[in-house]
């Protein structure tokens, strides 16, 4: 029987892809909706389509059970996939809750 701490990473652990499968898709719909055409050096749609892939390798790696505590170690070290402030802020609710699970 998993313990209220194992529960709680586990609660925590499916949150954090919940919330990397909603970026995962309003960057494609920003990657679906660009103006076209797209000029290969165009930095602007490269950085989105450089972020689509950064996110769909780290949701592929992303967790496990008994990989709780890495998988959310792991997000919160790693850069934001966007520059909204939501993320930002949700980051720093996992590194709150992980503290306050005493990890």
């Amino acid at each position: 029987m998993p313990t209220v701490a194992e529960r709680s990473l586990a609660t925590l652990q499916r949150e954090i892809a919940e919330h990397l499968r909603g970026i995962r898709q309003r960057l494609a719909e920003e990657i679906r909706s660009y103006p076209t055409p797209i000029p290969r050096c165009d930095a602007q749609f490269n950085h989105l389509y450089e972020q689509q892939g950064r996110l769909a390798r780290d949701l592929d790696c992303f967790g496990g059970r008994g990989q709780e505590i890495s998988s959310i170690q792991q997000f919160i070290a790693s850069a934001p996939y966007t520059d909204d402030p939501a993320e930002r802020d949700f980051r720093s609710r996992v590194r709150a809750a992980l503290a306050a699970l005493g990890k």
